[in-house]
């Protein structure tokens, strides 16, 4: 896995965890590693991101080369969105998650989009 400080600067998801850009984190778990972070591009009225702290893969490649923190993300993403739900109107419906693969992923940082239905 990844780590490299190089990539802080070419990286929008460590630097908001860092607090070196602006950005809403949601919700943040130290002891996996973890965190939602609120779409600074939204699609839905409720847009956020799950993404692992470290950096150096993309979605497609954390799937295939760490598939159990893959699925652990996956839960993660599931239980902290389901936890919020009642403080978010939005969610009430349900929420949808999904992921782009390849050139689609325009930033090369695991991820998966929380994303509320409407």
């Amino acid at each position: 896995m990844g780590t490299g400080n190089d990539q802080l600067s070419h990286d929008p998801f460590t630097a908001i965890l860092s607090g070196a850009e602006p950005g809403a984190v949601i919700a943040r778990d130290e002891a996996q590693r973890f965190a939602l972070i609120a779409s600074l591009e939204p699609e839905a009225a409720v847009h956020w991101l799950a993404v692992p702290f470290e950096t150096g893969y993309s979605t497609e490649e954390m799937w295939h080369q760490h598939g159990e923190r893959f699925l652990a993300l996956m839960n993660f993403a599931i239980d902290e969105t389901k936890a919020r739900a009642g403080d978010y109107p939005a969610l009430s419906t349900g929420f949808t998650i999904k992921f782009h693969c390849g050139s689609y992923e325009t930033v090369p940082h695991a991820k998966l989009h929380i994303l509320s239905t409407e």
